[in-house]
C-alpha cells in the first residue's frame, strides 16, 4: 500500500436484529439509505481511516469534516489529493467544509448549526471533547444525548461516519456511541469479546 492509497477496514460491522453482518460501504445501509457509521480502535487506526475517507468522499464531491479537538491532519489530506489528481487545489477550496469542536459544548452547537442535505458529513474523534472531566459527568451525558440526536437528524439527508476511541476515564461514552449508531467498524483485534461467548465473527 503507497502512503495515500485507501486503507480498507479488517473488520466492518453492522449491529442489528440480525446479529452483526459485513458492511460494505461506511455510510450505507444495505438498502442503499443513509445512515451513521461509527469506526472505532486505535487513534491511529480511526485517524487513518477518517482521513483517507475525506480524501475518497473530496474527489467525488463535497464533504463536510467536523473535528473534535485537533485530530485534522491537513498536510497528509493536501498531499493525498495532490497525489491523485492536478484538481486538488480546487477540490480543497471547493470540497472540504471544515469546521472545530475544541469543547463538548461547541461539539454540540456545531452539529446544530449543521444543516442537514445531500452532503456526507465526517466527525473526527467525536468523543474527544467529551472526555473532559472538567465537565460534570451528567452534563457530559446529557450533551452527548444532544449530540446523538443532532447526528440521526443529518443522516436523514446524508452519510454520517464518525470516528471515537475509548478512555479510561469515561469508558461508558463509547459504548452508548456504539449503541446509538447503525453500523460500527473497528479493527478485528480491537474488538472485545464477552468471555465465555463465542466469537461473532468467523
Amino acid at each position: 500500500m503507497n502512503k495515500f492509497s485507501i486503507p480498507q477496514p479488517v473488520s466492518t460491522l453492522q449491529p442489528g436484529r440480525r446479529g452483526l453482518v459485513p458492511n460494505p460501504e461506511p455510510g450505507q445501509s444495505e438498502r442503499g439509505q443513509a445512515c451513521i457509521t461509527l469506526v472505532t480502535g486505535p487513534r491511529g487506526y480511526t485517524q487513518q481511516r477518517m482521513h483517507a475517507l475525506i480524501v475518497e468522499l473530496a474527489l467525488a464531491g463535497p464533504v463536510k469534516v467536523l473535528i473534535g479537538g485537533n485530530r485534522y491532519d491537513h498536510y497528509w489530506v493536501n498531499y493525498a489529493l495532490a497525489a491523485a489528481t492536478p484538481r486538488y487545489e480546487h477540490i480543497l477550496d471547493n470540497h472540504i467544509h471544515l469546521s472545530r469542536a475544541e469543547t463538548c459544548y461547541q461539539m454540540v452547537e456545531l452539529l446544530t448549526q449543521t444543516q442537514t442535505g445531500q452532503v456526507p458529513s465526517l466527525v473526527l474523534d467525536l468523543l474527544a471533547t467529551f472526555y473532559d472531566e472538567g465537565v460534570p459527568e451528567r452534563e457530559t451525558n446529557q450533551l452527548l444525548f444532544e449530540a446523538i440526536l443532532e447526528l440521526r437528524r443529518l443522516s436523514r439527508g446524508a452519510a454520517v461516519v464518525v470516528s471515537a476511541h475509548p478512555e479510561e476515564n469515561r469508558p461508558r461514552l463509547l459504548m452508548v456511541i456504539k449503541n446509538a449508531v447503525d453500523r460500527v467498524e473497528e479493527p478485528q483485534a480491537f474488538s472485545l469479546q464477552p468471555i465465555g461467548q463465542p466469537s461473532l465473527i468467523g
